[in-house]
């Protein structure tokens, strides 16, 4: 008897001693073995999106094998297995059991396919232990048996998780040729998913070089394939990668849009990896954004995953993120803690330290005063970065280099790198890196004549570069502006054409939806053209960015019936900005939400908030009231949301004696009730209502309520 028979019936042999029961007989029953592979297949599939039901189907698929000896059957119901186990995270007990017992079975049959599967599962489950040599190992091993098999999505699956380990070892150009070769095999075999899983992948090789334009045509290009096919987790993926891809080029806002989808779309199917992966995106967003304790908050969430988990790798990441964050808290002891620890896994883990470490590490050192380790360290995150050709790392290590070697009085040395730190930053980003040269302008004082003049020389450049780029800001600001104007007036006259097809109230409904005060936009306008003028571009600039982040706001609330709390709120917030930069803070505002409300999960009608807010400026605190003051709240109270709108300002009697502000604000007043006696009818919800009140203070006017009781919905269940 051969070796190859002896250790097929040994395999067979084992499963039947565990599945089945005392006293079966072991003749081979004359069954239907297709409907043991149907089941098999049906668990595998389902292994990712379902893995609970995936785990009944495949072990009644492995018991009815176990009964008739079918070894293929057996082999096929413990893949399943193993990879519903390991959506499950739990890889190092059942998952890498059920993977290793399939190997087994499959070799015993001699399947090169199956073999393939049982290794690229058997890859994940050491890459989850934090295994990496053994993680590639595997990936190798399943690569050589899917090309002697010639299962082409098994290659092109396993070349993505190669690409991936090439990736950790910053081996970039492995990487790509990796990917390179998957999508070409993809391509040619027209397989839809796994196209669209290497092309995401290749998204991340352009992002590592800070090639972010390919970056986010490649990670579109993925969520356009995972749309085709309906494919949730691989939308919820490219979701991820874009926002952080916005995020490295400073597009805080499209950055946090795109993670939000990610986190949503994760939560509901209970993806917990994916959750932890953009839980640090957010949470780096918030960084830079100047809100490290939101940072936090999320960081600790992802840390907690990856221990449930038991994901050394991600654990690690987490702990890294959550060093960086109190190092901007200005916490370093506590953040050498948090390194320490992170440190200690990926050497457990025997895995290689990422560049990235050393730059925060080295950083860390510098706040603690320790400035030759920081130079040490410092410098061979700058050797790993040029070894590896990777321009973010080194543009970051040229930075902290020159900060280190400027504070301890080398100078000329520090000059060379704030050069390297400049060139790089402007090819990374276009416009931002002008900041940390400032800081650096008033950090150091050359000794060096020549070099001084040499510094200034390009202080001068740059000062220059940089107005020309604020003045082209602005240009095209007032271009956006302009043309934002002429397609609220474009939809103006389309509402007005409207007028004999729809009823009044509808009518009525949407024009207060879209409507934006000429005069408002007309004085934002002048005052933006007046800062100019008085050579205040960063105002200017500020002021522009506000007023077309709300024109861009407004624009997309009028196609919906219902907004999420958050956009509505954001929306006022950006008007009340706005208005306080034109009166130059002539009025205070807060914004107050029920603890019991979601604003993330609740959503109202548009843009109920804003008329209210605008007649209390026009015609309550601008009258001459001092130190006014606007207080919006919403809470739940009858089954809605209750809109309250409180001013201290001079009150309707006094602001009646100016007749067209009145008008207007009638004007205002009815729409809003009309709108109100829309959702009214519709909702059949007699609760549904407007009321203004007078407020006095000792017989004396002392500001305006407004009260209105709004419908909601859930945004998700």
């Amino acid at each position: 008897m051969s070796p190859g028979t002896v250790y097929k019936n040994f395999a067979r042999l084992l499963v039947l001693l565990l599945l089945i029961p005392a006293g079966h007989s072991f003749s081979r029953e004359q069954a239907d073995t297709s409907a043991i592979r149907k089941t098999a297949t049906e668990a595998y599939t389902l292994a990712r999106r379902n893995p609970e039901m995936a785990i009944l189907l495949a072990h009644k698929a492995l018991s009815e094998s176990a009964k008739i000896s079918y070894t293929k059957g057996m082999a096929d119901a413990s893949l399943a297995l193993g990879m519903a186990y390991l959506a499950k995270y739990n890889p190092a007990d059942s998952a890498g059991y059920y993977n290793n017992l399939a190997l087994k079975l499959y070799e015993a049959e001699g399947d090169k396919a199956g073999m393939g599967r049982a290794c690229y599962g058997l890859s994940y489950v050491q890459s989850f232990r934090g295994d990496t040599p053994s993680s590639e190992k595997y990936a190798r091993l399943a690569l050589q048996y899917f090309e002697e098999a010639g299962d082409h999505r098994g290659l092109i699956n396993t070349l993505n998780v190669l690409s991936y380990h090439a990736r950790q070892k910053q081996d970039l150009d492995a990487a790509r040729g990796f990917l390179e070769r998957a999508i070409s095999t993809a391509r040619e075999v027209k397989d839809t998913l796994p196209l669209a899983d290497a092309t995401n992948s290749l998204g991340n090789i352009y992002k590592e070089m800070a090639l972010f334009s390919q970056a986010i045509d490649s990670y579109f290009e993925a969520l356009r394939l995972w749309e085709t096919k309906g494919d949730s987790a691989g939308m919820s993926v490219a979701y991820g990668s874009i926002g952080l891809a916005y995020f490295y080029q400073k597009d805080y806002d499209r950055a946090l849009e795109f993670s939000r989808k990610h986190l949503r779309l994760s939560e509901k199917r209970k993806d917990l990896w994916e959750v932890s992966k953009i839980c640090n995106t957010i949470a780096q967003t918030h960084n830079a954004t100047g809100t490290p304790d939101s940072a936090l908050t999320y960081l600790r969430r992802s840390l907690a995953i990856n221990r449930q988990m038991n994901y050394p790798p991600g654990e690690s990441s987490s702990l890294y993120n959550i060093a960086s964050t109190l190092l901007i808290l200005s916490q370093p002891d506590s953040a050498q803690l948090y390194m320490q620890m992170a440190l200690n896994i990926i050497s457990d883990t025997q895995s290689s330290v990422p560049p990235e470490y050393y730059v925060t590490l080295a950083n860390i050192e510098q706040a603690l005063g320790n400035y030759s380790k920081a130079l040490a360290t410092g410098m061979k995150a700058y050797s790993l970065g040029k070894q590896k050709q990777l321009p973010i790392i080194v543009s970051d290590a040229s930075l902290l280099l020159s900060d280190l070697y400027g504070k301890t009085g080398r100078k000329d040395i520090a000059y060379g790198y704030l050069k390297e730190h400049m060139q790089l930053s402007d090819s990374i980003s276009n416009d931002d890196f002008l900041k940390q040269v400032t800081r650096m302008e008033i950090q150091y004082d050359f000794d060096k004549k020549q070099k001084a003049a040499e510094y200034e020389r390009m202080q001068e450049r740059l000062l220059s570069e940089t107005k020309i780029k604020q003045q082209r800001i602005l240009l095209a600001g007032l271009v956006l502006l302009l043309a934002i104007i002429a397609l609220l007036a474009l939809l103006y006259i389309r509402h007005a054409r409207l007028k004999a097809r729809y009823t009044q109230v509808d009518l009525e409904q949407r024009l207060l939806r879209a409507q934006m005060n000429p005069h408002f936009i007309f004085n934002s306008l002048c005052a933006i053209q007046d800062l100019i003028l008085k050579n205040k571009p960063q105002k200017a600039n500020a002021f522009l960015t506000k007023i077309a982040r709300l024109m861009r706001n407004i624009l997309e609330n009028t196609s919906e019936e219902f907004i999420s709390l958050n956009k509505e709120i954001e929306t006022l917030k950006l008007y009340m900005d706005v208005q306080q930069m034109r009166f130059e803070n002539g009025f205070s505002y807060g914004i107050d939400i029920d603890a019991n409300i979601d604003p993330e999960n609740v959503s109202v009608p548009p843009m109920f908030a804003q008329p209210c807010v605008e007649n209390s400026i026009e015609h309550g605190l601008l009258p001459g009231k001092k130190d006014g003051r606007i207080s919006v709240m919403y809470s739940l109270k009858d089954g809605l949301i209750m809109l309250e709108v409180t001013d201290n300002g001079v009150g309707r009697n006094k602001a009646a004696g100016n007749k067209p502000l009145m008008k207007k604000e009638s004007l205002s007043t009815r729409l809003t009730e009309k709108r109100l006696e829309h959702f009214r009818k519709i909702l059949k919800e007699k609760q549904i209502s407007y009321e203004i009140t007078d407020l006095y203070e000792d017989g004396n006017a002392a500001g305006t309520r407004v009260v209105m009781m709004l419908p909601w919905k859930k945004i998700y269940a």
